[in-house]
């Protein structure tokens, strides 16, 4: 529900600040963050809920989409647009490097 929330927050604050979409696009991106800081962990058994498995999902893949959101609705506002094509090839860097890591791990 995160990402929702952080949907409509970042939409009525984008709203009052007159950059809705940017609102939005921020908003998303806290949300992501907040999925993959605040990720639940696997159920437990006999229906204990919160216990100590592994999470079903990525979090670090949330975080980079997460921050790559956060980083173009912020671009969109105060960034020249000689920023753009150093945005996309870090944000592709990154998931590079992202994927490698995940590769290396499950060897």
């Amino acid at each position: 529900m995160l990402i929702p929330a952080g949907v409509l927050l970042g939409l009525g604050i984008g709203l009052l600040a007159g950059y809705p979409g940017s609102g939005v696009l921020i908003g998303l991106g806290l949300g992501f963050i907040g999925s993959a800081v605040l990720a639940r962990q696997g159920p437990g058994p006999a229906g204990e809920e919160g216990t100590n498995g592994p999470s079903p999902r990525p979090r670090g893949f949330l975080a980079i989409i997460g921050a790559f959101l956060v980083i173009v609705g912020i671009g969109i506002i105060w960034a020249p647009r000689e920023f753009w094509p150093y945005l996309v090839a870090i944000f592709l860097i990154l998931l590079g490097v992202w994927f490698l890591y995940r590769a290396f791990i499950h060897r």
